[in-house]
């Protein structure tokens, strides 16, 4: 006489429950992080990126209209980039909303300071996301390339070398 084996059935049938509820919790924790996720990106695309539209009515002295229309739908651009990438929370894209309003404000008070305020918010979004502005798949390596009429990103200042005996 045989001793009494297990059944494989028995173990194929626990394995297929421990997966279909393991495959469940997976879905219901990706299902709540993708509302989330659309509620900070729409967020951000109905309250942040509105944000610079009152720059339209400003066209700063020796600027082309329709280049500075151009550099304004590229600013957009970009900042709808940062907003749905997930990076920025509520709060962050709150806080985001009152610099972009300061830099508005400071081009509405003298348009002449339009180039260097929206020169300002490409630096800003530079500093904090711009692993965001490159993309593999186009030919010169840029997703959100600098408008042309702004002027160039200033250089960071390099580190000194420490000197050896101080």
């Amino acid at each position: 006489m045989l001793p009494r084996a297990h059944s494989g059935r028995r173990f194929v049938l626990v394995a297929g429950l421990v997966l279909l509820v393991i495959w469940g919790v997976l879905y219901l924790i990706f299902r709540d992080w993708r509302t989330r996720y659309r509620a900070r990106a729409a967020y951000g695309a109905t309250h942040v990126v509105p944000a610079i539209d009152p720059l339209e009515a400003i066209v700063p002295a020796n600027v082309d209209p329709d280049a500075w229309r151009d550099a304004l739908r590229q600013t957009r651009a970009m900042l709808m980039t940062v907003t749905s990438s997930n990076l920025l929370d509520i709060k962050e894209m709150e806080r985001l909303r009152a610099e972009l309003d300061q830099f508005v404000a400071g081009a509405r008070a003298d348009p002449e300071t339009g180039l260097s305020e929206l020169a300002a918010i490409w630096n800003e979004m530079a500093e904090r996301a711009e692993f965001l502005f490159r993309d593999d798949r186009s030919p010169d390596g840029e997703r959100h390339p600098r408008p042309k009429i702004l002027p160039p990103k200033p250089e960071k200042p390099r580190a000194r070398p420490a000197t050896a005996g101080r």
